[in-house]
């Protein structure tokens, strides 16, 4: 079996997930993982798909015109060979704050510096109960390195948050 990893993106309407879908399985294609978001008005998808080799010849030819015909901009990649998944802790992390510029930035940088590999991370801007108050949420899949003490990691994430006027959760996945 051969893996693809597919993303597009354009402008969002109702039919698009199936359209899109019905032409990887009529094309002999089986999704494995996917994401899939409108964002304010644009579809956006990432999806990893496998097929047998002939089927994947099919659809790196086919899919462009396909997606392109409804509306969507698209990239084919075949999935490199598989690496070791990264060993440690699996943890979530969610974080409350007023909207400001460089929360994911700030907050990344410290996991980062510390060998966190994020897995997944997901952030939406919401309007506060009553007053409309812009405020931002952001939620993460990690993996903390075997070695990092996770008491040391807390610590600098809350001092961060602190400075950023920003509540956390952190605990394991």
């Amino acid at each position: 079996m051969t893996q693809l990893v597919i993303t597009a993106v354009g402008p969002d309407r109702p039919g698009l997930v199936g359209e899109i879908t019905g032409h990887l399985q009529s094309a002999g294609g089986n999704i494995l993982d996917s994401r899939m978001v409108n964002l304010r008005g644009q579809f956006a998808l990432v999806l990893l798909m496998e097929a047998e080799a002939a089927a994947v010849d099919v659809l790196e030819r086919t899919l462009p015109e396909t997606l392109e015909a409804i509306g969507l901009k698209l990239t084919v990649t075949r999935q490199s060979p598989l690496r070791q998944p990264v060993a440690g802790v699996p943890m979530k992390l969610k974080t409350y704050s007023m909207d400001q510029p460089g929360i994911v930035h700030r907050i990344t940088r410290v996991l980062h510096s510390n060998g966190v590999n994020i897995e997944e991370l997901s952030s939406r801007q919401e309007s506060a109960p009553f007053d409309g108050t812009p405020l931002f949420l952001m939620e993460m899949r990690v993996t903390v390195p075997p070695a990092m003490p996770i008491r040391k990691l807390r610590a600098e994430l809350e001092t961060l948050c602190d400075s950023l006027n920003c509540s956390l959760d952190f605990e394991p996945a």
